[in-house]
């Protein structure tokens, strides 16, 4: 469809200079040769022209070396989003959505419809729905940042430009932070909370605060991604509750063994009262709860779970090469430990474990 452009029209400030464009630079060849100036973010701004212009968008034009123009649009919405359409209609075909602050870049114009590119998406939205012009450089002036990206594991935050400069906080790796001037000899001013001060530019991944759209294929992933994370984070709190209620149980099986402290070991015997060796006391502990194990200690070496250290939880059946215990928590069993000491409570690392196993 061919595009209707307007007349060109360009309402600077009154200074000379080269308007800065990510990635390319060009000097503005307009009728009084004057332009914004170029610092910080009116690397932006430029882009967003002032305008009085009403509705259908009227596009400023400034050519580059490469012949291309050069326009931005915030999007304006009430809600969400907009789609953006194939076709300056509102029932044509979409190929994304431009959500609400979205930038874009102005192709051109057909009737009430702005065609535009923002992202991996182009095609036509409401002009209506779009600030063009002064309004979108008063927007930019107010939501758009330079941020800060931390790369090094901890960075020093100091109150001057060098690495002699007193140290007056620390980030950490992936941290983002507000820029909040020009970088000076390669030292980025950032804030940190309260604090403002300068770090490093080789640790700093600069960017810009910029949204574009999102194209379909792009929400399809997001939102297969999304429902993956879902299910994962379901799937990983039920994890921590059977585990939690697996401590309970184990902490009441341990409860309910400590009463038997005190009483004797007897080679063979079973009972909690009357005596019992290592595995006999386990056994009739957990049979106490209706759970059915091995009776010697090399059986029970093969049931339930295997179970790192640094997972045990109270319960556990810690396994040494012809004994067992019940796990306390605080790198503690409580065992029948022989025949001199009946049961009684000892240190887990008393031998070389050889296995530690979860029968919950």
């Amino acid at each position: 469809m061919k595009q209707k452009f307007m007349k060109q029209k360009l309402v600077v400030a009154a200074l000379a200079g080269t308007i800065m464009i990510p990635g390319k630079a060009f000097t503005v060849h307009a009728a009084d040769n004057n332009v914004l100036p170029t610092a910080g973010i009116e690397t932006v701004l430029e882009q967003c022209y002032q305008s009085d212009v009403s509705h259908p968008i009227e596009l400023y034009l400034v050519p580059t070396e490469q012949g291309e123009y050069s326009n931005r649009a915030f999007a304006n919405i009430a809600g969400d989003f907009i789609y953006v359409r194939s076709a300056p209609d509102t029932e044509s075909e979409w190929s994304g959505k431009l959500y609400a602050g979205n930038i874009a870049t102005v192709i051109g114009s057909e009737g009430e419809f702005t065609q535009v590119e923002s992202g991996n998406v182009t095609g036509y939205v409401p002009t209506a729905d779009l600030l063009t012009g002064g309004a979108a450089k008063e927007y930019a002036l107010e939501q758009v940042r330079e941020c800060a990206k931390v790369t090094a594991s901890v960075l020093n935050v100091r109150d001057g430009q060098s690495t002699a400069a007193n140290i007056i906080a620390q980030i950490k790796y992936n941290e983002e932070y507000t820029i909040l001037g020009e970088p000076v000899d390669g030292w980025y001013p950032i804030q940190v909370g309260d604090v403002s001060g300068w770090s490093s530019g080789t640790y700093l991944e600069v960017t810009d605060n910029l949204t574009y759209a999102e194209s379909k294929e792009e929400e399809a992933a997001r939102l297969a991604q999304e429902e993956a994370d879902r299910i994962a984070a379901e799937e990983a709190a039920a994890a921590a509750q059977a585990a939690e209620e697996a401590r309970g149980s184990g902490q009441a099986i341990v409860d309910y063994a400590c009463q038997f402290i005190g009483n004797p070991y007897v080679w063979g015997g079973t009972s909690l009262t009357e005596g019992c060796d290592c595995s006999g006391f386990v056994q009739s502990v957990y049979a106490h709860f209706g759970v059915s194990l091995p009776r010697t200690t090399w059986d029970m070496e093969n049931i339930g779970t295997p179970v790192s250290a640094d997972n045990a939880m109270p319960g556990d059946l810690f396994l040494y090469d012809g004994h067992v215990g019940l796990y306390m928590g605080d790198g503690t069993i409580v065992n029948a430990i022989g025949a001199a000491y009946g049961i009684g409570i000892s240190d887990a690392r008393f031998s070389s474990l050889v296995t530690i196993r979860r029968v919950l």
